[in-house]
């Protein structure tokens, strides 16, 4: 008989449960038992039943704290009867977090870790198996009760925030971050089935990938549990097994491979190994590299007689894959490589899409993947105060191509390593790295986040007294694990991770590292102070959507100090920190002038992560990787996303779309950065001097997203961007902590650009001057290929008239960077109040602003609109035409409608030219709202100009 699966779904009611209600307990909550949804968690239920206010709006949060510090009763009737079969167990894949589970009464389990699978045997505590219906019970603790006990027993554990998290195995952002509000949760949060089964069933499948001379291989890691009820033969042991695994896939040719091997148990083996090789396997690879081919895999458990007792049927890819942290003249990199190919990383840090976890669909979960993939990017990484995420997650990022680096969910904290946390490392640990075996897209674990830079920087030592705080778990536990478990998968011990303890932890020079000193108290130009190996984290704040925004609090009307705004904003002196980056650039802007904080502040950060991105990108191969934080919100709230919490794309996600494009433009500073790695390890002097600001490896005090404070620095020149681009880089190596100044010429930094006969190529009769002057040049990253083209480059007034041009050939043999010196004509400018320089190959635009916008005069922006209805009757199609220069044009038809979309963030157009729009969820009777301010907006418009 084969194993059934029965999920319990319906007939489910939840009750606060305890003899006192919490502090601040609505009275009509005690004693009232209501309809639950599992899988779920309770505050989805007492919102529905109009118990609770959605703690996500408006300032609700702190009245629904009261949940957290309430037990939770669940119960439904469920069959326990064997039908036929020998064993029944109840099976929860997830459980938040401190339960105790019984059946008429009679405990069965008990759980205490969110983060991990659990199975219990229904049968009564008599030994046999329970008949007909019985009451389910689970009871959940408040997690408060349970983290008090381990913090009363393990000690003060230090951290940032003032919460319990370390203490319990659960998701750490429910407890409230920088960007999160503090939601606890309980309930059954992922599916709760009845299994029944006979013989014996498959434990565990965890199938590891290779390719092999284009051969792939398959070695599928099985692990079976026998009833103890199946000696057949009457010989007083079990029968033997028979274990069957089948690949089947598509071939080059448009065919269908099907590849088979079996394996047989003997009764004193519960595991083993199954080998299937595919011959002329099709690889999979990361987006923007190949196709994403998966296979299909069927496992099945048999007796010898060919029953099935038990079948396992999944999608996995062949690839191979490997991470380079090998000493190299510069330090370590942190170089990843999928099928042989050095990948250039271009990656999104996730976070749980919802507080209420259990709300997050997989149609929503793709949503957020396909929106990422259209940006380009072809990284997430899941942090570690979220969750292990659900198969789907996986499964879509295995069919988008996006590598997935996973963390291990400890974040910004110290944690105890006694008992009873310990044991729940170990098997929550051991439960998600075989879980997720089987997905080509994983490629990478990581032990924590900045929990060994914070032990640093941060100086714990002090008050830990000896106590151990993680480090055991990140450099010894955690690693023997995966190798144990799923030795194909690469472990770095943090993020960021220097590779030594002996250095600091966010050396730039040494693997990953995380830039805040960048928003917490240096200006954005700071970013090219330095270029990291791989860099794991680096954000800018901005507000959501105005409509997301309006739509989650009640300030009449909306001011940046309004009392709902400034509650959806949880980073440290988040709002100063916004304003403070904003005076650099643009000036300050008064608290009652909401619209144009908001556009400011969403251009600000689109400018920021620029700044960022386009000197590192074009420093490649010294950097190979840049993760932006973030991707998504779990609620309505200023933060670094590019997606807000209602699925709305900031202009951020528009402008990683142009950055993280397979070829990038730019232009930059003259840069003196060398980017050319040379082999074999770094001298001894590579810690040592180095006079960019950012060689520390250390924030001054304070780190994340939200450490620290202080003003905003200088303002420096402002680099801009328009249409859509990308870029890259490479050099001489210098040997110098994080790239520190170096004199060179632009010629010697990567594969120069061919000049050609510049009397060919100049236009309007001006001379191109002297070369070697100009303070900024072009810089080139083309991915994949080497790339052919031309450039032209023209220095114009902010009426749009060009004072110079130059057209200049781009000639990249191979991927790689291509970096053109600037003549003086173009390159150096004779008023920075008023002139601009534009860069346009192919279809990609790059704009360099040569001072701060609020110092330039702008004059006002004048264009021409035509809007028709779109074709496929979704929306308008807009066509945009420039009578003058128009810099920084913004659409936010979301203003206008609830579900109005652009596909388009800032534009900056010369005189002449045209670009095109498509707007959703609009029509022809909003065209009037969608051209007025502030809906439709520019630089100079806001700026007042």
């Amino acid at each position: 008989m084969t194993l059934e699966r029965e999920e319990l779904r319906d007939g489910w009611t939840v009750t606060m449960a305890g003899e006192a209600p919490p502090a601040g307990a609505p009275a009509d909550v005690v004693g009232r038992t209501i309809g639950a949804t599992v899988p779920g968690q309770v505050h989805t239920d007492l919102e529905r039943e109009g118990l609770l206010a959605d703690p996500t709006f408006d300032r609700n949060e702190d009245g629904a704290k009261w949940v957290g510090r309430a037990d939770w009763s669940y119960q439904r009737t469920v069959d326990v009867d064997p039908r036929g079969f020998e064993r029944v167990d109840l099976v929860c894949d997830g459980l938040d977090t401190v339960a105790e589970l019984s059946l008429d009464g009679v405990v069965v389990g008990t759980t205490r870790n969110m983060h991990r699978r659990y199975r219990f045997d229904a049968r009564d505590s008599t030994g046999g198996v329970g008949r007909g219906e019985k009451t389910l019970e689970l009871l959940f603790e408040s997690p408060y009760r349970e983290a008090g006990r381990v913090a009363a027993k393990a000690g003060s554990m230090p951290g940032p925030y003032d919460e319990p998290f370390p203490y319990i195995r659960k998701m750490a952002s429910n407890f409230g971050w920088d960007w999160g509000l503090t939601a606890v949760t309980s309930g059954p949060w992922r599916p709760v089935a009845i299994e029944r089964w006979s013989t014996a069933r498959l434990r565990d499948v965890r199938p590891l990938v290779d390719v092999e001379a284009g051969e792939g291989v398959l070695d599928a890691h099985i692990t079976v549990e026998r009833s103890g009820l199946n000696d057949l033969d009457q010989d007083g042991e079990d029968d033997d097994l028979v274990l069957v695994v089948t690949v089947s896939g598509a071939t080059a040719e448009g065919g269908t491979t099907r590849q088979r091997s079996r394996a047989q148990l003997t009764p004193r083996d519960d595991e083993t190994v199954v080998t299937v090789r595919v011959p002329e396997v099709q690889r999979w690879w990361p987006r923007g590299y190949g196709a994403q081919d998966l296979y299909d895999v069927v496992v099945e458990l048999q007796t010898v007689d060919g029953e099935v007792l038990d079948r396992s049927t999944f999608r996995t890819g062949f690839r191979s894959t490997r991470i380079e942290t090998t000493s190299d003249s510069i330090g370590k990199p942190f170089n990843v490589h999928v099928n042989g190919t050095l990948i250039d990383v271009r990656g999104v840090n996730w976070i749980p899409d919802d507080v209420i976890v259990s709300r997050v669909s997989r149609d929503r979960v793709e949503d957020r993947l396909r929106a990422a993939a259209d940006l380009n990017v072809n990284l997430v990484r899941v942090w570690g105060g979220g969750v292990y995420e659900s198969n789907d997650f996986y499964e879509v990022c295995d069919e988008l191509g996006l590598l997935v680096w996973q963390d291990f969910p400890f974040a910004c904290s110290a944690y105890p390593e006694g008992e009873p946390i310990r044991s729940e490392v170990i098997a929550e640990a051991r439960d998600n790295v075989a879980r997720l075996a089987r997905h080509p897209s994983l490629v990478l674990w990581n032990g924590n986040n900045e929990n060994i830079w914070l032990h640093e920087v941060d100086g714990w030592e002090a008050s830990l007294e000896g106590r151990g705080w993680g480090l055991d778990y990140y450099l010894d536990l955690l690693p023997t694990i995966v190798d144990a478990v799923d030795p194909s998968r690469f472990y770095t011990v943090a993020s960021p991770w220097s590779g030594s303890e002996s250095l600091p932890a966010n050396d730039v020079d040494h693997e990953t590292h995380h830039s805040w000193d960048v928003w917490n108290r240096l200006p954005d130009t700071a970013y090219r102070d330095s270029v990291p190996r791989f860099v794991s984290e680096f954000g800018w704040q901005a507000p959501p959507a105005w409509r997301t925004l309006r739509d989650a609090v009640r300030d009449s009307p909306l001011a940046v100090d309004s009392p709902g705004v400034v509650h959806h904003q949880k980073a440290a002196d988040g709002m100063g920190k916004l304003a403070r980056g904003l005076a650099p650039r643009f000036g300050s802007v008064a608290p009652a002038e909401f619209d144009r904080w908001h556009y400011l502040t969403q251009l600000q950060q689109a400018r920021a992560i620029a700044t960022g991105v386009e000197h590192w990108r074009t420093h490649w191969p010294r950097n190979t990787g840049v993760v932006v934080w973030q991707l998504n919100d779990l609620w309505p709230v200023s933060s670094w996303s590019a997606i807000d919490s209602a699925g709305r794309l900031k202009p951020l996600a528009h402008e990683l779309r142009r950055l993280y494009d397979d070829v990038l433009l730019t232009i930059r500073p003259v840069s003196s950065v060398a980017a050319v790695v040379g082999s074999g390890p770094a001298g001894g002097s590579a810690l040592a001097g180095g006079s960019g600001p950012a060689a520390a490896s250390g924030p001054a005090g304070g780190s994340g997203p939200s450490g620290g404070s202080g003003p905003a620095g200088g303002s420096g020149p402002a680099g801009g961007s328009a249409p859509a681009g990308a870029s890259g880089s490479a050099g001489d190596p210098s040997g110098q902590p994080g790239g520190a100044d170096r004199p060179t010429t632009s010629a010697s930094v990567g594969e120069t650009a061919d000049l050609g006969d510049l009397a060919d190529t100049l236009s309007l009769g001006v001379s191109p001057g002297s070369f070697g002057n100009a303070p900024i040049e072009v810089a080139v990253r083309s991915t994949r290929t080497g790339h052919d083209s031309v450039v032209r480059v023209r220095r114009v007034t902010l009426a749009g008239t060009v004072l110079a041009e130059v057209s200049l050939p781009v000639r990249l043999s191979a991927a790689g960077v291509a970096v053109v010196a600037l003549p003086e004509s173009v390159g150096v400018v004779d008023d920075p109040t008023n002139e601009l320089v534009v860069a346009d190959m192919d279809w990609r635009r790059a704009v360099w602003t040569p001072g701060p916008d609020k110092d330039m005069r702008w004059e006002p922006a004048r264009y021409r609109t035509a809007f028709a209805a779109a074709p496929d009757g979704d929306g308008l199609d807009l066509v945009v035409e420039a009578e003058g220069l128009v810099r920084d044009l913004l659409f936010q038809p979301d203003r206008v409608a609830p579900g109005g979309t652009v596909d388009r963030g800032f534009m900056t157009l010369l005189p002449g030219e045209r670009v095109a729009y498509r707007l959703r969820g609009v029509t022809e009777a909003d065209i009037p709202a969608l051209t007025a301010a502030p809906v439709a907006w520019t630089l100079a418009d806001v700026l007042g100009h």
